[in-house]
C-alpha cells in the first residue's frame, strides 16, 4: 500500500519545528521580535482588504512580453501569490504546492501568479504562462500594502547567513514583502486575503482552492 503523501500543513508544520530547533536562541529571538515588531505597527490593517480595489500594474515574463494585470482579470480570477525568493525554505515550498494545483485552477478558469523580489528566482523558473512574477523594487507589493523594511538586528542576523537581501533583490535596499495570498476577481476587487506577518505561516492550498469557487 502506497505511503500517504505529506500534506502542506503538516510540511509547513515539519519546517517550523525543525527552524526552531536548528537555529540558536538569540537569532530565533530576533526573528521573534521582529514578527512582534510588524503586529505593533499595524501592516495587517494597512494592506489591502477584501472588497477594496485592486491596483493595476504591469507584468512582463521572461520572454519580455509585457501586458497589465486587469487583462488577466478579464479571463477571469487572479490569484496573488507574494513571496520572499526560494531562498525561503517557507516560500519554496508553497509555491511547490501550489504547483501542485495549478490544473485545478486551469479548470476554475482562475489564474496564478507567484510574485517576488528576488530577480534570479523569476528568472529562473518563470514559465511563459506568467506563472512567475519579478517585482522590481517591491513595486507591486508595495501597492497591497505588505512591504516593510529590516531593521539593524535582523540585517545582521540575515548578514551573518550569507544572505544580502539588498543584493538578493538587486535594489540596494533591506526590504522584504510579507508572505501573503490574494484572490482578485474579475470585478477587480480583493476576493480574499491571507495575509501574516509571520513569515512561516502560509495559506493552504486546499482551503484557497475552495474560496475561489465562490467566485468562478
Amino acid at each position: 500500500m502506497p505511503m500517504e503523501e505529506t500534506s502542506f500543513i503538516d510540511k509547513l508544520a515539519q519546517l517550523r519545528a525543525t527552524s526552531c530547533q536548528d537555529m540558536p536562541t538569540p537569532e530565533l529571538a530576533v526573528l521573534t521580535r521582529t514578527t512582534a515588531r510588524l503586529r505593533r505597527c499595524g501592516i495587517l490593517n494597512k494592506c489591502l482588504q477584501s472588497g477594496e480595489t485592486a491596483p493595476n500594474f504591469s507584468l512582463v515574463n521572461a520572454e519580455g512580453e509585457a501586458a497589465r494585470f486587469y487583462d488577466l482579470l478579464d479571463r477571469g480570477p487572479v490569484v496573488l501569490n507574494f513571496f520572499r525568493g526560494f531562498w525561503c525554505a517557507f516560500c519554496k515550498t508553497e509555491f511547490e504546492a501550489y504547483a501542485n494545483i495549478q490544473q485545478e485552477l486551469d479548470r476554475l478558469g482562475c489564474h496564478y501568479l507567484a510574485i517576488s523580489p528576488q530577480k534570479t528566482a523569476a528568472e529562473q523558473e518563470q514559465a511563459k504562462n506568467w506563472q512567475i512574477i519579478f517585482d522590481k523594487d517591491n513595486e507591486i507589493a508595495e501597492q497591497f500594502g505588505i512591504v516593510y523594511s529590516l531593521e539593524e538586528d535582523e540585517i545582521n542576523l540575515f548578514t551573518s547567513w550569507g544572505l544580502r537581501i539588498d543584493q538578493v533583490n538587486d535594489t540596494g535596499k533591506w526590504e522584504l514583502p510579507l508572505a501573503a495570498t490574494f484572490i482578485v476577481t474579475r470585478e477587480r476587487t480583493i476576493g480574499y486575503e491571507f495575509v501574516d506577518v509571520d513569515f512561516r505561516a502560509r495559506c493552504c492550498p486546499d482551503e484557497l482552492i475552495e474560496e475561489i469557487k465562490s467566485f468562478c
